[in-house]
């Protein structure tokens, strides 16, 4: 479904002798995989699924390497083509999904103007089918929390309205970044199951971009360390965990705490 090949990106104000932020990064995607890349802050992790997106920041460019989507690349789309594409067929989920909705708009308006600008349907189709989805996600009253202000909700609830919308159109790919670090544990572990429950449901292909090595052991089907914006080590998610090669990857699962002598990845 998605193939990156050999992927570089570079930032404008970069030196030529200084290296690319990515690296000669190659990774595939099936339908209905989840795939996580976890490495430090800096490693280019959240760069790589802007690229697929096409939402690359402050002029960064793909030096290098393809991305191909559904056998196609991405590389030459005009802005009409990615409109078509993000959010139908692509779809991303960020870390704080609060900061993406305006503030002083009621999230009802904003998730139907969301869905009218992918789907010819009128605006009380598009408000019963955003009801329908929050509470897919196990919101309570979703025709509340349509009604409600972004700053009426908890930050668990935020997150569980960015996923719905992110899920709206069943993506054949979510791009996932960092969904559960501002959240409290029993949080986190409730959008993981639901994402999973998603997953298996519409069969959605899923990257994840997680500090978290609990999540990703939790969800992954292959996991992809990244160190400064090049691939350390990939593999499934048995063969990292427990028989990691690099030593980067061996720092990474040491740092995971350990309670009562054991270590929960």
């Amino acid at each position: 479904m998605l193939r990156i090949q050999n992927l570089s990106i570079r930032y404008p104000k970069q030196c030529e002798e200084e290296p690319s932020i990515v690296q000669n990064v190659s990774l595939d995607v099936s339908p209905g995989e989840i795939i996580s890349i976890v490495g430090e802050s800096g490693s280019g992790k959240t760069t790589i699924v802007r690229a697929v997106m096409g939402l690359l920041p402050g002029g960064a460019s793909i030096s290098e390497g393809d991305i191909c989507f559904e056998g196609e690349s991405v590389l030459g789309y005009n802005q009409a083509k990615w409109n078509r594409l993000r959010g139908s067929k692509i779809s991303m989920m960020f870390q704080d999904s609060g900061a993406m909705l305006n503030p002083i708009r009621k999230i009802g308006s904003q998730y139907a103007e969301y869905i009218l600008c992918h789907k010819k349907m009128s605006k009380k189709e598009a408000w019963k089918m955003g009801v329908e989805m929050l509470e897919k996600m196990r919101l309570p009253d979703g025709e509340n929390i349509m009604q409600s202000y972004p700053f009426a909700i908890s930050g668990g609830m935020k997150q569980r309205v960015g996923l719905a919308m992110a899920m709206t159109f069943q993506p054949h790919l979510l791009l996932a970044d960092e969904p559960t670090s501002a959240l409290d544990v029993v949080t986190q572990a409730q959008i993981v199951r639901q994402m999973m429950e998603l997953r298996d449901e519409y069969n959605t292909g899923m990257i994840m971009v997680t500090h978290n090595l609990g999540v990703a052991a939790y969800m992954s089907d292959k996991i992809v360390v990244l160190k400064h914006g090049k691939i350390e080590e990939t593999g499934d998610r048995e063969t990292i965990l427990k028989h990691p090669k690099s030593s980067y990857t061996k720092s990474l699962l040491h740092a995971v705490p350990v309670l009562e002598g054991y270590r929960y990845v």
